[in-house]
């Protein structure tokens, strides 16, 4: 080989560096967008429910808002949405009705009890639920890393809780912000199962409407009370009553579509092991956005459980599964 296509080869092998570095940069930057955003659905979902909308209003609101903008987004792109639908209607709408109504129902509805903070750990314990349920199920041992890591969890999730100070948080809301986490351990098993084929924005996007169809079937049937009241006073963010269509509007565009968005764009470019690591910071994100807008601030031994629930979500996200036992 000439050293003139050796020079070659070394500068084509540094811009193909040099692009995948943009891309991890672009990707961990939009991971980012995508957690922050996400971590805002709280505050102006709880503002609105302080101001007389049932939590159940509130989900119906984000959900079929957020579904009609990506869906005119998949009609535009057109991702396989064809293909998806034939390979995986099952998976498409169990993820409609656990990941998207499921998670959202009880979220808000544990907002309507609890902070915004503690709600939100409770429901990040679906991923050790998602452990146990592999573990006893599917016969597939956790490894020593991921054992730890659940540890961690759950001691931080008895520092969040606080059962032995026996006030403070309600029971209602604790339920409510436990069926969260089962919800969202169903989210995982049912990804994780799902074809191939299903692009997610496809997935966001049908999942978005089976679930908004979901909680209104509810609400008729009397299942759910849905209160959308547009003559409610009192949204308030920062202290200033913004009113309900600017608190609606946010929570649909910038807590749901961008932050669907930008989580799809950051998976595609970074992967979805990393890009879940990343979307950790959605806990701190909202427990910021509620002291500045709500004024809700975390006890410290409440601070201290949510931060070693996040280390132990981490823990076991990066850990590799233990060797299956010899039969």
């Amino acid at each position: 080989m000439s050293l003139a296509s050796i020079n070659r080869s070394v500068e084509v092998s540094g811009r193909v560096v040099a692009v995948g570095r943009d891309r991890a940069r672009a990707g961990l930057a939009l991971a980012l967008v995508s957690a922050v955003t996400f971590g805002l659905s709280g505050p102006f979902a709880s503002a609105l429910i302080g101001a007389g909308w049932s939590a159940n209003g509130a989900v119906l609101v984000r959900l079929g808002g957020s579904a009609a903008i990506l869906l005119a987004v998949v009609a535009i792109v057109r991702p396989g949405v064809l293909a998806a639908l034939r390979v995986d209607a099952p998976a498409l709408v169990l993820y409609g009705v656990l990941a998207m109504a499921g998670v959202q129902v009880a979220f808000f509805n544990a907002l309507a009890y609890l902070p915004v903070a503690v709600a939100l750990l409770l429901e990040y314990t679906g991923p050790i639920l998602v452990i146990g349920w592999v573990w006893l199920v599917r016969r597939q041992p956790p490894s020593v890393r991921t054992l730890m890591g659940a540890g961690v969890a759950l001691l931080g999730l008895t520092l969040v809780v606080q059962v032995w100070s026996g006030v403070g948080l309600r029971w209602e809301g604790l339920v409510w912000g436990l069926v969260a986490a089962v919800c969202q351990a169903s989210y995982f098993l049912i990804a994780d199962r799902a074809g191939s084929v299903t692009p997610p924005l496809v997935l966001a996007g049908v999942g978005m409407t089976v679930g908004a169809a979901v909680v209104a079937l509810l609400g008729l049937v009397g299942v759910l009370p849905i209160v959308v009241d547009t003559a409610a006073a009192g949204v308030l963010l920062a202290g200033a009553d913004v009113g309900w269509p600017v608190a609606a509007t946010l929570l649909v565009v910038v807590s749901s579509v961008i932050a669907y968005l930008t989580g799809v764009a950051a998976i595609a470019r970074i992967g979805a092991a990393r890009g879940s690591l990343v979307a950790l910071l959605e806990v701190v994100a909202s427990a910021l956005a509620s002291w500045a807008l709500l004024g809700q601030v975390l006890a410290p031994a409440q601070a201290a459980g949510g931060a070693l629930i996040l280390v132990g979500v981490a823990l076991t996200s990066t850990a590799r599964p233990a060797a299956p036992p010899d039969s």
